[in-house]
């Protein structure tokens, strides 16, 4: 923060140098960036914020009836889980304001597991069977590994679950379930109001406070999201299951592999950050980037190679385990990995 002050000073004395006057050109930015936070945070945060939390309420509320009996029945839970999945896999990459408090982005979903953490501490838990580890408080406050979606798609997915499926096993799954709901409201509660209202402090970026010393940097945030869901793509959710070749592929390192569901969620990350890219219209990051010289060029490249890499993961299975299985899937899955990696190459050099 204090590098940038300092940076944001030089310039400022470099503007002053060429004869522009200072207060003005602080407006316009201040109201361009100022207008891009606004859009960005009624048109696209709000609203899927308010969806994860409406569908982990579902969640909750099929989970409650699928251990009615105090024996799992996946039926109608499983797509609640779905549901669930694609409205956290819209928002996984707003990593910043309220999903930093209280480890909720790692209590949602404690992933890349590399260590088997969730895997041991779900087994000690089911071992012990005691009910006071989940009394809404101590289970929110132990470990995180076992208060996401990892640990709730074991319990549901994995083909071993019927030695799971005993009254504490439906307990403990009631008990994800309650979590990930009061997380979830978590969330927009803090973006919407109370003490935090974050929204209030992304819009509110052009007087200065408290989190952000002007527009910009908050309007920072947002293309740092933007960045950071193509980087999940590439490196984690690609990267590490399909190794250098395809005989290193390992697909048991990829994301919700259990529920098949791998692909799936990398499309929504996509489709998200082409939302992203897109949002607020006039004052969207593409219009930010059309605005500059040789920008029309950039943001015709930036658009082409996120609808490509779209209807390229459309193609493919939800299932990254079958993908590989089908003759070829190693070289396609790749072949989406590289146009992510030429993607981020973008929104890391011209863009920024």
């Amino acid at each position: 923060m204090h590098f940038e002050r300092q940076f944001k000073t030089a310039a400022a004395a470099a503007l002053l140098a060429c004869g522009v006057t200072l207060p003005a050109a602080q407006a316009q930015a201040a109201a361009d960036y100022g207008a891009l936070n606004a859009a960005i945070v009624e048109d696209y945060v709000l609203p899927r914020y308010a969806a994860f939390a409406d569908a982990a309420a579902v969640l909750e509320s099929e989970l409650r009836k699928a251990c009615s009996d105090e024996l799992l029945e996946r039926g109608e839970a499983a797509a609640a889980y779905n549901d669930a999945m694609d409205a956290w896999m819209a928002v996984q990459h707003l990593r910043f304001g309220p999903s930093e408090l209280f480890l909720r982005s790692e209590r949602i979903e404690f992933w890349p597991d590399k260590r088997g953490v969730v895997g041991r501490h779900l087994a000690q838990m089911l071992g012990a069977k005691d009910p006071t580890a989940l009394e809404p408080e101590t289970f929110a406050n132990g470990s995180v590994a076992v208060q996401g979606f990892p640990a709730l798609e074991r319990l549901m997915f994995v083909s071993e679950a019927a030695t799971w499926a005993t009254p504490f096993g439906c307990a403990l799954t009631v008990a994800i379930g309650r979590n990930l709901n009061t997380i979830a409201a978590g969330l927009l509660a803090d973006w919407q109001g109370g003490e935090i209202h974050y929204a209030d402090v992304i819009r509110g970026a052009a007087a200065g406070n408290a989190r952000y010393f002007d527009a910009k940097e908050a309007a920072l945030e947002f293309a740092k999201a933007l960045r950071g869901a193509v980087l999940l793509v590439q490196d984690y959710k690609l990267g590490r299951p399909l190794g250098d070749k395809p005989e290193s592929a390992r697909d048991t390192r990829a994301e919700s592999w259990r529920s098949g569901r791998s692909l799936r969620n990398v499309l929504v990350n996509l489709q998200a950050a082409q939302a992203l890219y897109e949002a607020g219209g006039d004052h969207s990051l593409s219009a930010l980037a059309r605005a500059h010289p040789q920008g029309s060029e950039l943001d015709s490249a930036i658009r082409a190679a996120l609808a490509r890499l779209i209807v390229a993961v459309e193609a493919e299975p939800d299932s990254l385990v079958a993908a590989l299985k089908a003759p070829g899937g190693w070289q396609r899955l790749d072949a989406i990995r590289v146009e992510a990696r030429q993607l981020l190459e973008l929104m890391g050099g011209p863009l920024s």
